[in-house]
Order: C-alpha cells, then structure tokens, then sequence
C-alpha cells in the first residue's frame, strides 16, 4: 500500500472528497488526523454514497437555513420586532459557520483565501453565540424573571466578541481552548436559562427549549469530536447540520407561536379597551342619571320652597298691615272723644307693626343678596357688648309688650373681627327669634366667654324650645321650617338660616342647645383676629 500525498485544497471539507484511481473492486486505506490512524476502509462506491449523501444533507440544511432568514427577515421588516431581527443574524451567522467547517467557503465563497476558513468558523460562531444570548434574552423575557441572567447572558455575549476579535487578531491556535470551553459552557446556559424561565411559568419557553435541545446537543457533538474523544463518522460530521435544521424549524414555529400570542394579547387589549369604554360609559350614563335626579329633586325641592316661601311672607305681611288697617278712622275717633289710654295703646301696636315688617323686609332683602352672592364683606375689629346693646335698644318695645327681660352679660372688653353689618343681622335675628318663642314674663340671656381661641357669644331664652329633628334641620338643613311663636307669631326659618349663611362667611360657626319647654341657647363662635 502506497501513501498518497493531497493537499489541503483538494478537501472539499472534514469529510472531503478527492481522485482516487481505482477500480470497483479495489480498496484504499484512507489515512486522517495527526495519529496516523486508518479513518476506514472503504470501497470506491461506498466512499462515493456517502459523500452524495452527505452533499444532500448540506444542500437541503443550506436550502432550509436561507428560506427560514429571508422568511423571518421579512416578518421583521413588518413587526420591526427586534427579536425577530437577533434570530436572523444568529441564524445567519451559524449558517456561515457550518460553510466553513465544511470548507465550502474556500470552495465557492472565497476561493483566493486557501485556509481562511479554518478561522473563520470561529470568528463566525463567536458572532452567533452573542446573537443567540441576546435572542434568548429577549424572546425570553429574562430581564423580567432574572436580572442576574441577564447580565450572565451579557457576559457570554461579550466574551462570544472577545473570542470572535482576539482569533481575528491573533488566530485560532492561541485561544482554541478558550473557544472550546466557552461553547462547552454557552450553549447549555441558554438551555438552562429557557428551563429556568419555564419553571417560572412563562409558556413559550417550552418551544425555545425543544428547538434548542438538538442543535445544542449537535454543537456539543462537534466539539467533543474536534477534540478527538468522538470517532469520526457521519454521524458526528453532521451533527451541528442535523440539529441546526431542526433548531431553525422549531425557533421559527416558535417565533410564529410568539406572532399568535402577540395577536391574542391585542385582541386581549382591545376587549378590555372596549370592556373599559362600556363600563366608562356606563359609569357616565349613571353619572348624569344621577346628577339629573339630584338636580330636578333640587328643582323640585326650592321650588316648594318658592310656594311656601311666597305664601308665609304673605302671611307675615299680612298680619301687621292688618292691624294698621283703619289706623286713621281710629285716630280721629280716639282723638275726638280725648281717648288718651286707647292712643298710647294703638301707637304701640303701630310701632310693633311697622317694626314687623321693617325687619322682615331686611331679612328678605340680605337673603336675596346672599342668593346672588353680592354680600360685602369688611371685617374688622369690633366691641361684641356696644353691638348688643344696641340691639337690646331696638327690641326694647317688642319686649316690653311681652314683659321679657334682655339682660346684657357680655363682657364690655370682648372683641371680635368680623363684618358689622352682616354679624348685626346676626344678633338681631338671634334677639327676635329668642323673643318671639319666649313666654310673657320671660328673659333672654347673652353673655360672653372665649374658647379654642374663638368669642362664642350665646343667646339664650326659656321659650318653647325645639326638637333634636328641628335643631338638625336648623344646622345642616336647607329647607324653611314654619313654625309659631309663643303669642302666635310666625315665622319660617328664614332668619336662622341668614344667619347661619352670614356667620360662615365671617370663618365662624353656630352651635344650637334645645330642650322643649325649657328653652333654646345659641351659641356663636367668631374669631378673635
């Protein structure tokens, strides 16, 4: 047997195919490897059907590889989905990797550069391998579930460059252990980080793990057998373009099950944007619904308010200009039979009449004004005790015809900083309502004391008193509550309730203390500056 000595350039690849003359029934013993060691014995036509095999297999891996990057390319150019676009380069550049393995980069690709390829199957796996960790990232949502694996799979990322430069720089020989190890380590990381990410229950990782389990175990295979602990046979030859074809079948389903779920989770938003736009406008249908109600109840609510209003003013006007009714045919009369006693008496009834009215036409007039609110408000600082004395001063006939005692107990040095017109409303609705349901014979007390850094002045009668109902209807209510003094006056709330408008808009409040047949006191509290 004769050595037979060929050249690199005659090697179609690891498994190449070179001139032998031999006859059918002739054998040779082809010799490979540094070891000197028979690859095997092969007969001329068993050698050449596995080499036609072989081609096959390449061709359709090589046919698969470009149909499934330009189809995936495509898909990205449409989403502009990023995940799509690391899947195109990773799968682009293992493709070139498996080119120069085989040696058919020399043979069609770069025929001038004779031996390139043996460098730049690393270069070009490097350049995969940071690809690949950067499509599992995304595709897996790792930053999501693992910020530690992520910034694991930057680092393989990065050393995947560093190994792509440095054998570009100085070549394969230096740094072969160090690539060896880092596929050894990468491609079973991004297994184990597609199982890490299912057992946290993200469903798609379940595609990812199944696409890469061949391809990984066919790169492992290669590696292993480089590394001269596998035989070389076709199996281990083809193991990475077994695998790969598999590993870019299943990744592009993958990627296809990932459109679906991006398609499913838009419906998802659009149900739940259309969900939310019905229930808004529900919500709003109720909304106005309501506020509608609220408003004719209102409506409805003053304008009873309106009737009951116009007819107890009526009333109220009616009651003293009937008592000034014939005013002047009496006067003659009483005058011409020289009637002292009975003139004294009717001139007090005109005053009390007249007194009526001129204080019901204030209070109509000021709450008319609180209505278009057009109030003035000018506080300043004011003694309490002068502005009660000159209300006792008014009241003083009204009280007298029903023999009830005012008596002034406010402190003579107490001041208060509010609006004079408005808090003397105040004081004169407090003294007449006090009067009006006192009994004949009856006093009103006011006096004075400070308390959480406020004056609170008290009106307090021994009139007929009020219900807790009606004292909570003076306080938070807004209707006018009709209602009889002790000798028959009426009223209808008015008053208090101008008042309490007016306290409120001094910063003050009112508090009421009610007991039936034993008397109402209420207390105002106004601030001290």
């Amino acid at each position: 047997m004769l050595p037979i000595t060929v050249s690199a350039h005659h090697f179609l690849g690891e498994f190449g195919s070179f001139e032998l003359a031999l006859a059918p029934q002739d054998t040779a013993v082809v010799v490979t490897g540094s070891s000197g060691e028979p690859m095997s014995n092969l007969e001329a036509t068993t050698f050449q059907g596995d080499t036609d095999l072989r081609s096959l297999l390449l061709g359709s891996f090589y046919g698969l590889m470009v149909v499934m990057i330009l189809y995936n390319f495509f898909i990205y150019l449409s989403l502009r989905d990023r995940v799509y676009l690391l899947y195109v380069l990773s799968t682009t550049f293992a493709m070139l990797t498996t080119v120069s393995t085989n040696g058919l980069g020399e043979q069609y690709l770069w025929p001038k550069y004779e031996g390139i390829d043996g460098e730049l199957y690393v270069i070009f796996a490097g350049i995969s391998m940071a690809f690949s960790s950067r499509f599992a990232a995304e595709f897996l949502n790792v930053s999501k579930f693992s910020r530690r694996l992520d910034r694991l799979l930057w680092l393989i990322g990065a050393l995947s460059i560093l190994m792509s430069v440095l054998c570009a720089l100085i070549g394969l020989n230096p740094i072969y252990g160090f690539a060896r190890w880092l596929v050894l380590i990468s491609f079973p990381t991004l297994l184990a980080t597609g199982v890490y990410i299912y057992r946290k229950g993200f469903r798609p990782a379940l595609f990812y793990i199944i696409a890469w389990v061949p391809y990984i175990l066919g790169v492992l295979i290669r590696t292993i057998h480089g590394a001269g602990i596998l035989p070389t046979n076709f199996f281990t030859l083809t193991a990475v373009e077994l695998g790969g074809a598999m590993e870019v079948t299943l990744l592009s389903l993958a990627l296809a099950d990932r459109i679906r779920r991006m398609r499913q989770e838009l419906r998802q938003k659009e149900m739940e944007t259309e969900r939310f736009k019905r229930s808004l406008l529900e919500e709003q249908k109720m909304l106005l619904e309501k506020t509608v109600d609220e408003r004719t109840s209102a409506l409805q609510e003053a304008n009873q308010t309106k009737d009951k209003f116009f007819s107890i003013i009526a009333h109220d006007l009616r009651s003293p200009m009937i008592a000034l009714q014939g005013v002047g045919q009496k006067l003659e009369y009483y005058i011409r039979k020289d009637k002292k006693e009975k003139l004294l008496d009717l001139g007090a009834k005109i005053d009390h009449s007249t007194d009526h009215i001129n204080h019901l036409l204030n209070n109509l007039l000021n709450w008319a004004s609180t209505q278009k609110g057009n109030i003035p408000y000018r506080p300043q600082r004011l003694l309490i005790y002068d502005m009660i004395k000159e209300t006792f001063l008014l009241y003083q006939s009204l009280a007298e015809s029903k023999e009830i005692k005012m008596l002034n107990q406010v402190s003579a040095q107490a001041t208060v900083y509010v609006d004079e017109d408005t808090m003397a409303t105040v004081i004169r609705n407090l003294l007449s309502n006090a009067i009006k349901f006192s009994p004949i014979g009856g006093s009103i007390y006011c006096s004075s004391h400070e308390q959480e850094g406020m004056l609170v002045l008290e009106v307090r009668d021994e009139g007929v008193g009020m219900s807790n109902e009606k004292v909570n209807e003076v306080l938070n209510g807004n209707r006018l509550i009709a209602s009889t003094g002790s000798r028959g006056e009426k009223g209808f709330g008015l008053g208090l309730r101008l008042s309490k408008e007016f306290i409120t808009l001094n910063k003050g409040r009112m508090e009421v203390c009610s007991e039936i047949s034993k008397g109402t006191a209420f207390s105002v509290y106004m601030p001290l500056y």
